[in-house]
């Protein structure tokens, strides 16, 4: 059946993420780093574990709809203090000296956050990187708090409700927007850290690792909203038996939101084992371009545009032979080359005749 299918893909990611934790642990060369690696790669798990269950226990899929809104607020705060931990290998003043560094290009942290701040941050450059370090901190750290904390009352004030709720005034609208500012917070201060740094950090390619964390939810969410988007306008599409079909095709878009999302997370384990590999924290780890799977889709590019630049050099050199051939054909000398040339034809043929003769 479907459920057993999303229970062998549950499985099979479960089993690659532990692989990958394994060659983490075996290699354990940089703790301070790899700590948080691991973090991050039981993202996946979490999804696919949670989906699961909630496809063979339906009565429990608020509350583990709640654990998997808290990890990830929570790999989000763990991939900021990843960052940290690779750029100070371990040692905050480290990570302050170099946003010491870049001071002038530093925005200045948030005026509403300045009790947060000591020295203040207009003492020195010091002091300034140290209060943006802190901003980006607080910024990311209150998502981990207020997304569990949103989901939590959406749960409760869905379990409490009669009919629908709409409007701009509608308690699900005030957490929605609540929620929407807290994740604009969080990532720009993620966003911050990383423009004040990300050539420090080019080295091991945060933004591709970044992907594949912030790839899981943006998939799933979006996936989500066009399943039930669609279930709906087949459900209005039948008004008959409102009731029934409404509670039908709600439980079957979610049934299928879970089964896509415990298959999906198999190719995000994957995924994980090629951009936050353990090789990456060996003594004298040279990075290496274009190492992993790949559809070699820039090569094709490359030998494309070197087939068209033949052609296009190909037909520039014809032009400039036809040209400099018109040009010497127009010219009054190549007239003058053509009679000279004949009459020394004619000499030459008149002199072999009085030899035969």
């Amino acid at each position: 059946t479907v459920v057993n299918i999303a229970g062998t893909f549950t499985l099979l990611s479960c089993i690659v993420t532990m692989f990958h934790m394994s060659s983490h642990l075996k290699k354990m060369n940089q703790p301070f780093v790899q700590r948080k690696i691991m973090a991050i790669l039981w993202m996946s798990p979490v999804y696919a574990i949670t989906s699961f269950l909630s496809l063979l226990l339906p009565s429990a899929e608020g509350y583990l709809g709640i654990v998997k809104d808290f990890y990830e607020s929570y790999v989000i705060y763990q991939f900021l203090s990843f960052l940290i931990a690779v750029l100070g290998r371990g040692e905050r003043q480290i990570v302050v000296d170099k946003l010491a560094a870049h001071a002038d290009h530093l925005k200045h942290p948030y005026k509403w956050l300045r009790c947060l701040f000591h020295p203040p941050p207009d003492e020195s450059d010091e002091a300034k990187a140290n209060a943006v370090l802190l901003e980006c901190q607080f910024l990311a750290m209150q998502f981990v708090f207020f997304r569990p904390l949103t989901a939590i009352v959406s749960f409760v004030l869905e379990s409490m409700r009669d009919g629908d709720a709409g409007g701009f005034s509608s308690p699900d609208f005030i957490i929605m927007m609540i929620e929407n500012i807290s994740v604009f917070l969080a990532f720009s201060g993620l966003l911050k850290f990383y423009h004040a740094v990300q050539d420090d950090l080019a080295w091991c390619q945060p933004f591709a690792k970044f992907l594949t964390i912030k790839g899981v939810v943006f998939m799933t969410f979006w996936q989500g909203l066009i399943i039930s988007i669609i279930f709906h306008a087949n459900t209005d599409d039948d008004k008959s038996d409102d009731d029934e079909s409404n509670s039908g095709s709600s439980y079957s878009a979610k049934s299928i939101q879970h089964i896509l999302i415990c298959m999906e997370m198999l190719f995000f384990s994957a995924a994980h084992m090629c951009v936050f590999p353990a090789e990456e924290w060996e003594e004298g780890y040279q990075v290496k371009h274009g190492g992993g799977p790949t559809f070699a889709f820039d090569d094709f590019a490359s030998d494309v545009n070197m087939i068209i630049d033949s052609g296009k050099r190909s037909r520039i050199a014809r032009k400039e032979r036809k040209n400099a051939l018109d040009d010497a054909k127009q010219s009054p000398s190549f007239g003058a080359m053509d009679e000279r040339n004949d009459a020394s034809k004619d000499g030459e043929i008149s002199l072999v005749d009085s030899e035969v003769v």
